[in-house]
């Protein structure tokens, strides 16, 4: 509730607000999502890991062998109700027309979830059955998922945040200036 009520709390286009997340946490559903979240991830990347596989893709593709396992999933969504353009059930939705005020509720979540000790995860593979996963939870035209979030306690601890410097990444009153 503390990471979804951080969530709420961020600036949107308008301030149209146009958010909804659908928090899973029974385990038949969270098996069954995870299933569809897996069929996609691996119809799209492959179902066996080529030699060469990116440490990142390695990752995910562990998630979505694993994404069962984890206690609470977080559907992201946007309602197409809510934004500057009243809604119209004659013409379809056009993907990402409000999605981009999603996102800084999506870091608030982030954020507040890292303060609590909670590890999550942006993942949007679903989309690729994203009609499945629709179903599954009852989720209504208007509406469009952009991301799914599993949230859980890490095993061990976070370790170090591996980032780029800020000194190598800012400049000052132009490209290329640095202090």
């Amino acid at each position: 509730d503390k990471i979804l009520e951080a969530a709420t709390k961020a600036p949107s286009g308008g301030n149209t607000q146009p958010w909804a997340f659908i928090v899973i946490d029974d385990p038949a559903l969270i098996t069954r999502a995870s299933q569809i979240y897996k069929d996609a991830w691996l119809d799209h990347k492959g179902a066996e890991a080529p030699p060469d596989e990116p440490p990142v893709y390695s990752a995910a593709r562990y998630l979505a062998h694993h994404m069962h396992e984890t206690p609470v999933l977080i559907l992201v969504c946007v309602d197409h109700k809510r934004g500057h353009a009243p809604f119209d059930p004659e013409r379809p939705v056009r993907r990402g027309r409000y999605a981009d005020s999603i996102w800084l509720a999506v870091q608030n979540l982030f954020l507040a979830a890292r303060a609590l000790g909670l590890g999550t995860r942006l993942t949007s593979s679903h989309l690729f059955r994203e009609k499945d996963m629709k179903d599954l939870l009852g989720v209504p035209d208007h509406v469009e998922t952009v991301a799914i979030i599993p949230v859980g306690y890490p095993a061990g601890n976070f370790g170090p945040s591996s980032r780029r410097p800020v000194e190598e990444v800012t400049y000052y009153n132009g490209w290329g200036n640095k202090r």
